[in-house]
């Protein structure tokens, strides 16, 4: 994605390293963002703090753990609930109810193309979206989720069960499910 170089010159303060990193990496951190968040406003707010944070960062980027792409991934991703989090724009659904896990056809998301997948976060609750991209997508622990948002690990796992109920009874419908041969 991003040659070691462009990092070691962007870490020295480099501009044109810095502009380098932002023409490569914008679109990708975008894709990012417009799952998080729906108003054009507020991507352009998350990208410009994931850019900040990126830069402020960028020093403790470890080659030898991973890949510059994953570190910029969980970035994005943690920044962006970070955001979620302190604009007060998500709420859980608090309940003593128990949770059975709703029926979702294994693979069902691997059948979704992209505009399928855009168009039921879009129109998914934010703290189900939240909770579904941060546990499905993005693949963080619930224990990890609830250390992001300051929730419970309770709080998460009923979230994305609420998730999961909420795709089978908007998404899964009849004919989607017998399109993807999931019938």
């Amino acid at each position: 994605m991003v040659e070691q170089n462009i990092i070691h010159l962007c870490i020295r303060g480099d501009r044109e390293a810095t502009k380098s990193l932002y023409q490569q990496c914008a679109p990708y951190v975008f894709a990012i963002i417009k799952n998080y968040f729906v108003e054009d406003d507020d991507r352009k707010d998350a990208m410009q703090e994931v850019f900040a944070q990126i830069y402020t960062s960028l020093k403790n980027f470890d080659f030898t753990k991973g890949t510059f792409q994953n570190w910029l991934s969980r970035l994005a991703v943690n920044q962006c609930a970070t955001l979620i989090r302190k604009s007060k724009k998500i709420s859980f659904v608090y309940s003593l109810e128990t949770f059975d896990v709703p029926d979702v056809p294994s693979g069902f998301l691997d059948h979704l193309d992209v505009t399928d997948l855009e168009n039921m976060l879009k129109n998914m609750p934010v703290g189900y979206k939240t909770i579904f991209l941060l546990s499905v997508i993005d693949e963080y622990t619930h224990k990890e989720i609830s250390d992001l948002l300051g929730i419970s690990q309770e709080t998460s796992r009923s979230q994305l069960f609420r998730a999961l109920k909420w795709i089978k009874n908007n998404i899964l419908t009849d004919s989607k499910m017998l399109q993807y041969g999931l019938f």
